[in-house]
C-alpha cells in the first residue's frame, strides 16, 4: 500500500481510495453498497483505508442510482419539527417506525410540512434527501406536500389521514372509539357534556367551535371523533347544538386548561368532559382541581390516546396502538405484496377520572 496522500484541501473521493489501495473504484463501491461481493478481509482493508483518508462513503444520490434504493424512509407530518419530540402520541408512532427501520437496517428522515401548508409563497420542499418511500402522518389534506410526495413516484403509506385513492392507510375507527367513550359516560348518568377539540383546520384558531367551523372540518380524524361524540349524545336525547365545544390550536396541557376554563364558565357547566387527546384532558384535570373540583365526584374527564402520563394521572381514556401504527406503516411501505388498508383496534381504559354523574342538590 502506498503512503497516504494529503487530501485535506478537497473532498476525498471514491477514486482516491481506489488509487490508494490499488483496486478498482467498483471494488470500493461494493464495499459500501454490495458488501457480500467482497471478502471480509478486503472490505475491512477498504474501510480502514477510507477512514485514514477521511472518505465518508458514496454520495446518497449515487448510491440510489447504483442500487435503486437509498436506504432511507421519509416521515412527513404537518406540524413544526419540535412537535415530533414533544407530542407523546407522535413519539410513540415514531418509536414503532424506528423499531421497524432498525430491523430493516434502514435510516429515517423527519420532514415537517408545516411551512408548506400556510405560506403559499413558500416553495414546496420535501428536503434534499433521497428516500425509498414516504410515511404521511396525519397530514392535512390541503397540504401541498402530498402532491409533491405523489410525484416522487415512490411508495406511500398514510397514518390517520388523509385518505388517498390507491394509497395504503393505517388508522383506527375514530368515530366508533369516540362514540363508545360518550356512551360510557351516558351510562354513568351524565347528561351535561362539554368537548375540548383538537384543531379542525391549520389556521391557528383557538376558541369556540362555531357551527360554520363544524361544517368545514378538514381533518377527518377530528370530524370522525366529533361525529362519534355527538351521535351518542343525540341518541340519548340530547341536543348536539347545545353541547359547548372549545377548539384548540395546539395539542397541549395549556390549551386543555384554556378549554376547561371556557367550559366551566359556560351557561350550563358540564358534569362530563370529552377531550380529543390525553394532553388536553390532563390540562383540564389540572384546571378543575385548582378550581376546587373533586374528580370524579364533581366532574368526569375522558381522554383519548392512552399516553404514559394518562396511567400515572388516573385518566380514563381511549387506548390506541400508536407504536403498532408505526410498525405497520414501515411493513406496508417495504412489502409491496400487501397494499391493503389496516384498521387497528382500540379499547376503553377506565381509570379514576370518571364516575357517576353528581346528584342534583
Amino acid at each position: 500500500m502506498n503512503k497516504p496522500r494529503q487530501y485535506n484541501r478537497r473532498k476525498v473521493t471514491l477514486k482516491d481510495v481506489a488509487a490508494y489501495i490499488g483496486v478498482s473504484h467498483t471494488t470500493i463501491s461494493n464495499a459500501y453498497i454490495r458488501p457480500n461481493q467482497l471478502s471480509v478481509e478486503l472490505r475491512k482493508k477498504i474501510l480502514l483505508a477510507a477512514q485514514e483518508l477521511g472518505y465518508t462513503g458514496p454520495d446518497p444520490a449515487a448510491k440510489q442510482l447504483a442500487t435503486g434504493r437509498s436506504g432511507v424512509i421519509g416521515f412527513l407530518f404537518s406540524e413544526d419539527l419540535p412537535y415530533a419530540f414533544s407530542d407523546p402520541a407522535l413519539r410513540a408512532v415514531l418509536q414503532g417506525v424506528a423499531l421497524s427501520c432498525n430491523t430493516l437496517k434502514t435510516d429515517l428522515t423527519l420532514i415537517s410540512a408545516s411551512n408548506n401548508l400556510q405560506n403559499i409563497d413558500h416553495p414546496v420542499s420535501l428536503g434534499n434527501a433521497a428516500v425509498d418511500g414516504y410515511i404521511l402522518y396525519s397530514v392535512a389534506p390541503d397540504n401541498r406536500c402530498i402532491l409533491m410526495a405523489q410525484q416522487r413516484n415512490v411508495p406511500l403509506v398514510v397514518i390517520d389521514q388523509p385518505r388517498l385513492s390507491n394509497i395504503p392507510y393505517i388508522g383506527i375507527d375514530d368515530r366508533k372509539a369516540a362514540y363508545q367513550a360518550a356512551q360510557y359516560l351516558l351510562g354513568l348518568g351524565h347528561r351535561k357534556f362539554g368537548i375540548i377539540s383538537l384543531k379542525t383546520a391549520h389556521d391557528n384558531y383557538n376558541g369556540v367551535l362555531t357551527k360554520q367551523r363544524r361544517h368545514n372540518i378538514t381533518h377527518s380524524t377530528i370530524a370522525m371523533r366529533l361525529e362519534g361524540y355527538l351521535a351518542a349524545c343525540t341518541e340519548a336525547g340530547l341536543s348536539a347544538e347545545a353541547i359547548p365545544i372549545w377548539e384548540t390550536a395546539i395539542n397541549s396541557k395549556e390549551q386543555g386548561k384554556e378549554g376547561a376554563l371556557f367550559l366551566n364558565n359556560s351557561s350550563s357547566p358540564p358534569t362530563a368532559i370529552l377531550a380529543m387527546s390525553d394532553c388536553l384532558a390532563l390540562g383540564a384535570m389540572e384546571h378543575f382541581r385548582s378550581a376546587g373540583f373533586s374528580i370524579p365526584q364533581d366532574l368526569s374527564i375522558f381522554g383519548f390516546d392512552d399516553i404514559p402520563e394518562a396511567h400515572s394521572a388516573g385518566l380514563t381514556t381511549v387506548h390506541q396502538p400508536h407504536e403498532q401504527k408505526g410498525i405497520a406503516a414501515v411493513q406496508l411501505l417495504t412489502q409491496q405484496t400487501t397494499r391493503d388498508n389496516i384498521s387497528l383496534p382500540t379499547r376503553l381504559v377506565i381509570r379514576n377520572s370518571t364516575g357517576p354523574a353528581p346528584h342534583k342538590k
